[in-house]
């Protein structure tokens, strides 16, 4: 299975992308988005879209928008105390919101369950 991790901070996509990989995931790290990068990321045709809500470089609801249409499953992560954006994300068509904490730490569980 390929999971495609959007996220410019490199601490915590590092982290996802090493629980991929321990678990027998085919993990892929998108820091920037940029026009063309919807191309790569179909060509890539992930089975699991990670996307950081809190990113400074990357808007991630309109990421969210654009991504449903592809019929792509998405998880969001944020800080606990985002509850607004992560009920924005969910409105948009998230399949999954999880804290960033818990995204480590339950991350093949929250992967099986969406």
């Amino acid at each position: 299975m390929k999971i495609l991790i959007i996220d410019e901070n490199m601490i915590l996509s590092s982290k996802l992308r090493n629980q991929a990989k321990d678990k027998g995931y085919e993990p892929k790290i998108l820091s920037f988005v940029r026009q063309d990068s919807y191309e790569k990321i179909k060509g890539f045709n992930p089975d699991y879209i990670l996307i950081n809500l809190e990113s400074k470089a990357n808007s991630s609801l309109e990421l969210i928008d654009k991504l449903k249409k592809d019929n792509f499953k998405i998880i969001g992560y944020c800080g606990h105390t985002r509850i607004d954006l992560a009920q924005k994300a969910k409105d948009k068509g998230a399949n999954f919101i999880a804290t960033n904490s818990s995204i480590i730490s339950h991350f093949e569980e929250i992967i099986k369950g969406v």
